[in-house]
């Protein structure tokens, strides 16, 4: 019998490290991050998160690379979960949490909140580029996850599936999202 935490996967070395240092390197026209809430609107709230971020669409500079980074993970995923199928995908989103940055726990039932135009996700997926930050990590249903530079971690975007990004105390912490549908 399958418990919550078996949909939850952290894969390693699944991000090319010169993507990585390319992507922290490179000068993304940053925005506060926003909160989504349930009315759709967009609200920025520090009590509920405290980073920046931006979205890379496609035509834009590492669109391709990540998109095809991504579907490398699905296919891990999928060997994992063979009833597992992706018809659609989101835009992608660099996130940048700086020392003292978080996000506060919360559920990804998104619905055109973040670019998607086909129904809710059941999948969010996480790349990290870097590792050498101190706090900064991620608690998914209950349980801490070490995420080292490369790695990915993918999990069902649904009620069972609770997280946030605790507090970074050190460094800055660079991620990029992807949901599902």
């Amino acid at each position: 019998m399958q418990k919550v935490n078996d949909y939850i996967k952290l894969y390693t070395d699944v991000v090319d490290s010169q993507l990585c240092n390319e992507m922290i390197n490179y000068e993304f026209n940053y925005e506060k991050s926003t909160y989504s809430t349930h009315d759709s609107g967009k609200v920025v709230k520090l009590e509920r998160v405290a980073s920046v971020d931006c979205w890379i669409r496609e035509r834009y500079k590492f669109y391709t690379r990540l998109k095809e980074t991504y579907e490398k993970v699905i296919k891990l995923y999928q060997k994992d979960f063979s009833d597992f199928a992706v018809q659609r995908h989101t835009d992608f989103r660099i996130s940048k949490y700086s020392k003292g940055c978080f996000m506060s726990k919360h559920i990804d039932l998104i619905h055109h909140s973040h670019g998607q135009q086909y129904g809710y996700p059941q999948v969010t997926i996480l790349l990290f580029l870097n590792d050498d930050y101190e706090g900064g990590k991620i608690e998914i249903a209950d349980t801490l996850y070490d995420t080292p530079a490369g790695s990915s971690i993918v999990f069902p975007s649904n009620f069972m599936y609770p997280h946030e990004v605790l507090r970074v105390k050190e460094g800055t912490r660079y991620s990029v999202t992807c949901w599902l549908m």
